[in-house]
């Protein structure tokens, strides 16, 4: 099994910008648990397991799509397993 990038979507109508998550993972649901165990580190609540579960997820993401301004300088490494969008894989 390899990781794989996935580009989580929570706002559609900003389908490649900076509302969004990047995960590296093995699998959509390791990377949904992941999402979902950095931001209860993080004490954001807010982010619920039906919410995670309910978002689109982009498989093998072509990072070269995402948000230039905001997203590219800010995240992290894709290539760790690990959110590296919010950069949260290097901490």
């Amino acid at each position: 099994m390899k990781l794989r990038r996935y580009w989580f979507i929570v706002f559609p109508s900003d389908r490649f910008g900076p509302k969004n998550f990047g995960v590296t993972a093995y699998s959509i649901s390791e990377g949904k648990k992941l999402i979902i165990d950095s931001f209860k580190n993080l004490k954001l609540q807010q982010l619920t397991e039906n919410l995670v579960d309910n978002m689109e997820v982009v498989e093998d993401i072509d990072i070269r799509l995402l948000d230039q301004g905001h997203v590219i300088p800010n995240m992290g490494v894709v290539t760790f397993e690990g959110v590296w969008f919010p950069n949260l894989n290097l901490r």
